[in-house]
């Protein structure tokens, strides 16, 4: 079972795996539909996987903005 969520744009999946240390895993897809991050250890609890989400899509738009 997965939870969705939305962030600037952006979809964050989040799925229970366990991985290492972690119990979740991740995807980002961005606004076009494209999957651009999987992180197979994304956290230790949903919110910490959430977090560290937003936090990789921030910097993906910091970088952009740089670049332009």
């Amino acid at each position: 079972m997965s939870n969705e969520q939305n962030y600037k744009e952006h979809t964050i999946r989040i799925t229970p795996h366990k991985e290492y240390c972690s119990e979740y895993s991740f995807v980002i897809i961005s606004p076009r539909g494209e999957e651009i991050k999987h992180v197979s250890s994304g956290g230790v609890t949903l919110d910490n996987a959430l977090e560290k989400a937003k936090q990789m899509i921030d910097f993906e738009l910091e970088l952009q903005e740089e670049q332009t």
